[in-house]
């Protein structure tokens, strides 16, 4: 009794394991495919007969358009248990099938399922029509597939057709590139595409830098579409893509414009403006050294004083040269204030300076002891100063003699001064020449941009 126990649960427990043991695939039995749509639409998946039969021109197709997403969705039911299941939707027969594929693909999934107990899985695959596609018809091919099983191929007519109104941006060119220096500009030349089955009238091209402001725009007369018709049967054939240029437009990179990447939008209106596209690039501007500015350390200023010591009597003056050169690239305004203490009162020939790039100002100080003053040496200071910053402070020294001084002495310190300001002159004249030596180097070096 007990091994006959023993021998009927060995065979119940194989029936089950049995049961449990994945199926083979088999298209049309143990899988099916129910509930097909493309779009929303209800279609037919047709065999490989029953297209042989017919042919593809005799059969109604769901009518979609160039550029159009198609989305494709079945149900899948199995009667067994089936692992590795892949679905894939294709077209075939597009000229540039190697750079657009135009198909979509699941990620695998297993199914189990009994006779009595169906599985069943919902899949929806998306497609994007390529603009170029002919205006024909179509097969769109749908597999369902495991790693090791026959496939289960079904097809569903599709008509191509062109769309009423269809503009994009083919491409779009910036020149000098990607990357334009600050303060200068950048020119955009956009080419568009009309894949559409009208003419475009009245196109409007908006390239803009919304962050820095900026923006340009043209308007094209007319965007053709191509007119090639199959006379013999009185049909446009082949793609209806025709392009057209716009005029330049350039966009003048603001000179305080900070060095990064910036969001370049290019806007297209057609279709009497109702209709707009979008499409965005990015650019890297980088600093102008033109007009960059002052680096910590860096001397945009450069000062020659002559001469810097003088010997004065009490009750006279001693005068005193100052050289201010800019060797920036922009206009500078420097300021000067001079300050000698109780034993003298200082002038300045002028409290601003004004500058252009590369150009320099001699500012003269007079200095004149007063008649207490102590005899001995004194000390002068002359601040120049660009806003609330100090950029340089000139030290004036003066050797105070008593009023008795020989006049000798006096022609030879008015002597020394003029010998000093002619040194002073010969200096700014060099400096001058060494500022305008580096300007054209540094022009020479740069390569030729728009502006």
């Amino acid at each position: 009794m007990k091994k006959l126990v023993s021998i009927l649960a060995l065979f119940v427990f194989s029936l089950l394991s049995l049961s449990l043991v994945n199926a083979a695939f088999i298209p049309g039995q143990n899988l099916t495919v129910e509930n097909v749509q493309v779009n929303d639409l209800s279609v037919q998946l047709l065999s490989q007969t029953e297209v042989s039969t017919s042919g593809v021109d005799a059969r109604s197709g769901v009518v979609v358009e160039e550029g159009e997403e198609v989305e494709v969705e079945m149900v899948l039911v199995s009667t067994a248990n089936i692992e590795n299941v892949q679905v894939e939707a294709e077209i075939r027969g597009y000229e540039y099938d190697d750079y657009e594929d135009v198909s979509d693909r699941v990620h695998v999934f297993d199914l189990q399922g009994t006779a009595t107990a169906p599985s069943r899985k919902k899949v929806s695959l998306h497609l994007t029509l390529p603009r170029q596609l002919d205006e024909d018809r179509y097969l769109l091919r749908v597999t369902v597939d495991d790693k090791d099983s026959p496939s289960l191929v079904g097809y569903v007519v599709l008509q191509v057709e062109p769309t009423r109104h269809g503009i994009d941006v083919a491409d779009v060119v910036f020149s000098p590139g990607t990357t334009v220096r600050a303060g200068r500009s950048l020119l955009a030349t956009v080419l568009l595409e009309n894949y559409g089955d009208r003419a475009e009238r009245d196109v409007k091209v908006v390239v803009e830098i919304p962050e820095l402001g900026v923006r340009a725009a043209e308007f094209v007369d007319k965007v053709d579409v191509d007119s090639t018709v199959d006379t013999a049967a009185g049909n446009r054939v082949g793609s209806n893509i025709d392009y057209e240029d716009v005029p330049e437009m350039f966009l003048p990179i603001p000179v305080t414009a900070k060095a990064g990447e910036y969001e370049v939008v290019v806007r297209v209106f057609y279709d009497n403006l109702r209709e707009e596209i979008i499409q965005k690039h990015t650019i890297n501007v980088v600093v102008n050294p033109m007009f960059a500015p002052t680096e910590e350390g860096e001397r945009r200023l450069v000062l020659a004083v002559g001469p810097q010591a003088q010997t004065v009597k009490v009750g006279e003056k001693a005068m005193y040269a100052i050289a201010l050169t800019n060797e920036g690239r922009t206009s500078e305004a420097y300021t000067m204030e001079v300050v000698s203490g109780d034993w003298a009162t200082a002038t300045l020939s002028k409290a601003l300076v004004v500058l252009a790039s590369g150009r320099n100002e001699v500012v003269y100080v007079d200095v004149t002891p007063k008649a207490d003053a102590t005899l001995g040496s004194h000390v002068v200071t002359v601040a120049v100063k660009k806003g609330a910053e100090v950029l340089e402070t000139v030290t004036l020294n003066a050797n105070v003699a008593p009023a008795s001084q020989p006049q000798g002495e006096t022609i030879s310190l008015r002597n020394g001064l003029e010998i000093a300001l002619i040194v002073l002159v010969v200096l700014l004249v060099i400096i001058g020449l060494i500022v305008g030596f580096s300007r054209l180097r540094k022009d020479d070096g740069e390569e030729q941009t728009y502006y």
